[in-house]
């Protein structure tokens, strides 16, 4: 019947009693920040982490020279005189859209290898693994997931709700 509802009892809440403890812990509270700070970059970390951007710079400078060599070989082969009509217009657009996508790719490439040396110069200074946005130490978690971040969780989430709201 419509509109009736489920008379299904309410899941039991027995030893779901919130301790003091637990409370805090979910406002963020001092024993929240005891398990944050384990997992934050420490001096001696910094060499794991300096040794990860070190084998992704490496992986995207082989990258970037495989594109390159791909491009040289696209680039040598000439698009097809459409006034001639050696070739279909579809394949001259399928053509002009895989050289597209491959400098997309590439600019792409290169924007990464640029945030893996940038990464790599706040290693030598001495401030990798800070938040550039709020200052606070970044999670280490966070840095061997994405070793060239540069901003924090609470940071990034905040600037890509910024993004969105200003597309």
């Amino acid at each position: 019947m419509p509109g009736k509802r489920s008379r299904k009892p309410a899941p039991s809440r027995v030893g779901a009693r919130r301790t003091k403890a637990t409370r805090t812990a979910a406002k963020g509270g001092p024993s929240a920040s005891r398990g944050a700070r384990a997992r934050r970059a420490g001096p001696g970390r910094k060499h794991e982490f300096a040794r990860l951007l070190l084998e992704e710079r490496k992986r995207l400078v082989e990258e970037l020279a495989e594109i390159e060599q791909h491009q040289v070989k696209t680039e040598e082969k000439p698009v097809a005189d459409v006034a001639g009509y050696e070739d279909d217009l579809v394949d001259v657009a399928t053509e002009t859209f895989e050289r597209e996508k491959e400098l997309a790719i590439e600019s792409n490439v290169q924007g990464m290898l640029k945030m893996v040396e940038e990464a790599l110069q706040r290693v030598r200074k001495g401030t990798y693994g800070i938040c550039v946005g709020c200052g606070k130490a970044i999670d280490s978690n966070r840095l061997r997931a994405i070793p060239y971040t540069r901003l924090c969780i609470k940071c990034k989430e905040r600037e890509e709700r910024h993004r969105a709201a200003v597309q």
